[in-house]
């Protein structure tokens, strides 16, 4: 994990666990983003996560959240000696609770200790083995591969992600682009409508050009990226909260054809419309 000129990630499918004390300036690089979510919780020190267009510095008690296949680097930031941190990389489950890449700094009391727990449970899941058996040694990486592994190990990142984002903000930028937000609130309250980035750079009072810019410094993903995932998830919550047919919803939330709704649906939660309702899963926010 800390070849720069290679920085490998592990499959997708497997839940990874480790921590790690970065003393190098550039300690991986991810041109292509990795197939998995990588959660990085800052214990000591300060380190330096780019992402996408988004540069962003870490310190103790910030959680950093990177979504599959954005591309990244990360290393110790340039005042500082060295960053420890806690880390994972885990694949996204239905119902994505995750939403997008993000920094938090968690601010409900309480909350930074409760991490710290949760990281040591999560860490002990991903160590649990079978009788007879000795668990792999702390300060290596943990490989939770058995289903009631991943599954345990699965709700205490779920905790730590919730408590981060219980009472926090993001770091960066500093202060949230208020034409940006607008843009925002209108793609969540209206994903259905027929959105282009020409008409949601008309919303923000900006040229098409420098909207795009804006908008991906600030979110770490373009503005269509924003709308296809507000629609699928709101179609998501049709599906398992109505009996509205896959065309209906489609229709519903904005697409016109079925067959490029199910691909892209299926992309987006691992599963087509029909199999997903069945599953009864319900995303994590619309």
């Amino acid at each position: 994990m800390t070849d720069p000129a290679a920085t490998p990630s592990p499959p997708a499918g497997l839940l990874v666990v480790g921590e790690s004390t970065f003393t190098k300036r550039i300690e991986a690089i991810r041109p292509t983003g990795s197939p998995s979510w990588l959660l990085m919780w800052t214990t000591r020190g300060r380190g330096v996560v780019h992402h996408g267009d988004t540069a962003l510095t870490t310190s103790a008690g910030q959680l950093v959240l990177i979504e599959p296949g954005v591309r990244h680097t990360y290393g110790v930031a340039p005042d500082a000696g060295e960053w420890s941190l806690l880390w994972a990389h885990f694949r996204a489950p239905q119902g994505n609770w995750l939403g997008t890449s993000r920094h938090l700094t968690p601010a409900a009391s309480g909350a930074a200790e409760a991490i710290d727990a949760a990281f040591d449970r999560l860490r002990r899941y991903a160590r649990l083995t079978g009788d007879h058996i000795p668990p792999s040694p702390v300060h290596l990486p943990a490989f939770a591969a058995r289903p009631e592994q991943q599954a345990l190990a699965m709700c205490a990142l779920e905790e730590i992600v919730r408590l981060a984002d219980l009472a926090g903000a993001p770091a960066a930028p500093p202060g949230p682009d208020p034409r940006i937000a607008r843009v925002q609130q209108f793609i969540a309250e209206t994903p259905e409508a027929p959105h282009t980035l020409n008409s949601l750079a008309a919303v923000a009072g900006l040229s098409p050009s420098r909207f795009s810019h804006l908008y991906a410094s600030a979110t770490g993903h373009s503005p269509m990226q924003e709308v296809r995932t507000r629609r699928l998830h709101r179609a998501a919550r049709l599906l398992t909260g109505t009996g509205m047919s896959v065309a209906a919803v489609a229709g519903t939330v904005g697409y016109v054809d079925q067959f490029h709704f199910s691909r892209a649906f299926r992309r987006e939660f691992g599963l087509p419309p029909s199999s997903y309702r069945h599953n009864g899963e319900v995303p994590g926010w619309d």
